[in-house]
């Protein structure tokens, strides 16, 4: 696939499997030749090659979908049309089941000690301790059908050029309508925000999800730790108020414990297929999802599951029990479950996808639950 020019590294989720490995198939009579041609940019990871601790993340059979994906993608133009590969070949192995799209900057304020904003955990991790392939396009490119069609699923992050500034992203009524079109023929948008200080931030999220009723506001969420503990964290404020009030909702906060939240933006949505997974009695919604057409928007109103220091893949200098006492059990490795956020997320707004799998982190913390 010829790369589009603007884009510095192109995000593509590469989701290979191996029958005889991890004894998963794709359907090859409904992904097999599917998704258009991309072939020789799969890319793949250890994850992909049967190393061992490669866990399965199972998705819904596309099968179960019907007639949703057509033999060269999504019909009337949507998302993967003529630019994938096949997704499973006569064998049975998958790849390039989902292509993404990553828009913005990534977070830069996020840890206090050490990480100085790292966001790998998200970006390097997704290529190295899974079959995926994600990459981010941090200039400004107006959205259009010849962009959105090469990809399945945009992520939102700070959509400026440089976070907290007031010079913020600006949007067309033409990007809004290519993005509108894109998610109901079947893409799939994550969005986040709370990267910086300055409320503006959300103006260009509230102008790309106003056709779905999603709405980001301007008011800081989570501003103090309610126990002086959070250090503990490295600086996050500990959540856990999932609900399981929708349909879709189990499947979103499947076996989630805690996440790191801290000055986030509230969330909302209206309409009869918006869904409240997470909420807070002080600060309102956290985290709402929405079917759209046939799409899907995951909206989370805070960047701090992006920080490397949030995953737990290896201990902190808080995990030193001689040192730190106070933080015995209350640490980002023992509390939270960050790849579990991303698996569920991911598994949601991708139902089409029928394979995926994660390296689990060597270390003792956090664990992925199926």
């Amino acid at each position: 696939m010829s790369e589009h020019k603007a884009v510095d590294f192109v995000l593509k989720v590469c989701l290979t499997v191996s029958t005889g490995i991890l004894g998963l198939a794709c359907s090859p009579g409904t992904m097999g030749s599917q998704l258009g041609s991309v072939g020789a940019n799969t890319g793949t990871s250890g994850a992909a090659s049967g190393a061992s601790g490669v866990v399965p993340i199972r998705l819904p059979d596309a099968s179960t979908l019907g007639n949703a994906i057509g033999s060269g993608g999504i019909p009337g133009g949507g998302p993967g049309v003529d630019a994938q590969s096949n997704s499973c070949d006569d064998a049975g192995n998958c790849s390039s089941c989902l292509a993404i799209l990553s828009l913005g900057q990534p977070g830069q304020t996020g840890s206090a000690t050490g990480d100085s904003g790292d966001t790998n955990a998200f970006q390097t991790f997704m290529n190295t301790n899974t079959n995926a392939r994600m990459t981010m396009l941090k200039t400004f490119t107006s959205l259009t059908d010849a962009l959105l069609n090469q990809y399945n699923v945009v992520i939102l992050q700070a959509l400026e050029d440089k976070i907290n500034s007031a010079q913020t992203w600006m949007y067309q009524a033409s990007d809004i309508s290519a993005l509108e079109k894109w998610v109901n023929a079947g893409g799939a948008i994550i969005a986040m925000s709370g990267y910086g200080g300055n409320s503006v931030e959300v103006n260009p999220l509230n102008q790309l999800l106003s056709f779905s009723g999603i709405t980001y506001g301007t008011a800081n969420t989570f501003t103090t730790c309610p126990d002086n503990l959070c250090e503990c964290t490295d600086g996050s404020i500990p959540f856990n108020n999932w609900l399981t009030t929708y349909a879709d909702n189990p499947m979103i906060t499947h076996d989630l414990k805690k996440v790191g939240i801290l000055y986030g933006r509230p969330v909302n949505c209206t309409g009869s297929d918006c869904q409240v997974f997470a909420d807070d009695p002080t600060y309102g919604n956290v985290g709402v999802a929405q079917v759209v057409g046939q799409g899907r928007i995951f909206a989370w109103g805070d960047e701090w599951v992006t920080y490397t220091s949030q995953w737990g893949l290896t201990p902190t200098q808080w995990d030193n029990a001689a040192t730190y006492p106070q933080c015995v059990g209350r640490t980002a490795q023992s509390i939270y479950s960050v790849p579990q956020f991303w698996n569920n997320a991911f598994k949601w707004v991708a139902p089409t996808a029928t394979c995926f799998t994660i390296t689990q982190p060597t270390e003792p913390g956090q664990q992925i639950v199926y």
